[in-house]
């Protein structure tokens, strides 16, 4: 006989958007059950000690402007640890060699990442008519604004090293908000940034802090175990995949693979956008229909431990990152160890790169060592080492459907959904497929649905 248990909210998926509802429910007294289809919590936030080398299956770091997360650390208590200051370099591999990316506006008219009449045409931003479409892509707003050059050797591998996407696919409005209403209120880029500085800047006559990225000793993972541990273990389910959802008159019945029964009055799907689209399948087909189109695009992490003196680069940054323009398949690396040097054994250096994505999909479906062995290449053409590399470490993480991409329509996608879920207003949504992939974006997707519930029970 399947068991039957009841609770005020069933949280379906244990990533980090799922741990942070149950948490901040768990917190306000709600009763809450969490349901996860794999072994472990965190989701793709996984972080792996071996051999001395410490890696991460998901994301590396968070910003000091990730307010949310800095308020959980300090209830959990636990300390996040800040990179190394070096970490705010970044590089940029063109033309064959690794050039240093601008970190201030000014920047831009110095570095050699754009040519004369590329920075020329930056003094022409001001004058740029206003967008009068709803929607327009990264790439065409860009090239608009600030012309071709910054597109393919800035935009490009910007966009590829965070969504793993197309320039010329992804949604202006939805992946960089603040660009668009900086036009879209100011009629400029540069004005609305000028106007953003002054509406920030603090009366108090103190500077504002440059920005850090924080982890944790023992990695990311530190925060979503320390978010699963303040659960109560017994309303934590692992290995359970939920398969049917279906209305009764006081809420909802759920029932998983193995038979488990529960009843609840909330539901929240902390899910990818398409388990959530075949589980709103019977409910909302508007909703699981606009769900389901939400695409995803695949990656592969490879993480390369090489002794020190084979690199003959001082990695003195966050990383590089890879244009298209250079024909080379790798999108960008980590280096990870100049981070946190402790991540790498001593004389050694961890060196985390990313492949496939939007222009290179068929990698994704390669053996491991086929795409170690061509991560390798690339990382010998961008270092120009006289010798083939030989890594004392390897470890390669495999993601078919890694990233969520806000293409074009994906605003008018999330209203189409938010109106599609009001005939079931006790069903709440969470991840990063909604309102921003990054972390503290999935914790403030996260508490949005819990707060949601609170004020729902008042």
């Amino acid at each position: 006989m399947p068991n039957s248990l009841t609770a005020e909210t069933i949280v379906i998926g244990a990533g980090i958007s799922g741990l942070t509802t149950a948490y901040r429910l768990h917190q306000a007294g709600h009763t809450v059950r969490l349901v996860e289809a794999g072994l472990h919590p965190g989701g793709l936030i996984r972080s792996h000690l071996e051999e001395g080398f410490l890696t991460e299956a998901g994301p590396n770091t968070f910003p000091s402007s990730a307010a949310e997360i800095l308020e959980l650390c300090k209830q959990l208590k636990i300390r996040p640890r800040a990179t190394d200051c070096k970490a705010a370099k970044r590089y940029l591999f063109l033309k064959g060699r690794l050039i240093a990316l601008p970190q201030k506006p000014w920047q831009a008219f110095t570095t050699p990442a754009l040519s004369i009449g590329g920075k020329l045409r930056l003094l022409q931003e001001p004058f740029k008519p206003r967008t009068q479409t709803e929607d327009i892509s990264v790439g065409a707003f860009l090239e608009k604004r600030l012309g071709r050059e910054v597109v393919d050797n800035l935009a490009d591998p910007f966009i590829s090293g965070i969504y793993a996407g197309n320039v010329n696919d992804l949604s202006l409005p939805a992946v960089f908000p603040k660009l668009w209403q900086w036009e879209q209120s100011a009629g400029s880029l540069l004005k609305g940034m000028r106007q953003s500085k002054k509406t920030r800047a603090p009366k108090s006559g103190i500077e504002r802090q440059p920005m850090r990225l924080f982890s944790f000793t023992g990695g990311l993972e530190t925060f979503t175990q320390e978010l699963y541990r303040a659960l109560p273990p017994e309303n934590c389910l692992f290995g359970q995949s939920v398969t049917h959802i279906e209305v009764t008159e006081t809420g909802y019945k759920l029932q998983t693979h193995q038979g488990e029964q529960f009843t609840c009055r909330h539901i929240v799907l902390a899910l990818p956008a398409h388990s959530a689209a075949a589980l709103l399948k019977t409910l909302s087909p508007d909703a699981s229909h606009e769900l389901a189109q939400i695409h995803y695009n695949g990656l592969a992490v490879v993480h390369f431990g090489f002794n020190r003196a084979d690199i003959p680069h001082p990695l003195d940054g966050f990383g590089c990152l890879i244009p298209r323009r250079e024909k080379l398949p790798l999108l960008g690396t980590i280096w990870a160890s100049s981070l946190f040097p402790t991540r790498a054994p001593e004389g050694q250096v961890l060196l985390s790169s990313f492949i496939g994505g939007a222009h290179h999909p068929e990698i994704c479906g390669w053996h491991p060592p086929k795409i170690e062995h061509l991560v390798l290449d690339n990382l010998q053409r961008v270092f120009k080492t006289r010798e083939p590399l030989q890594p004392t470490y390897s470890q390669t993480i495999v993601y078919n459907k890694a990233i969520p991409q806000y293409n074009l329509g994906h605003l008018a996608k999330m209203q189409a959904i938010e109106a599609a879920l009001q005939k079931h207003s006790h069903i709440h949504l969470c991840g990063n497929y909604l309102h921003g992939i990054a972390l503290n974006e999935c914790v403030k997707s996260g508490l949005a649905a819990a707060e949601k519930i609170i004020g729902a029970s008042k």
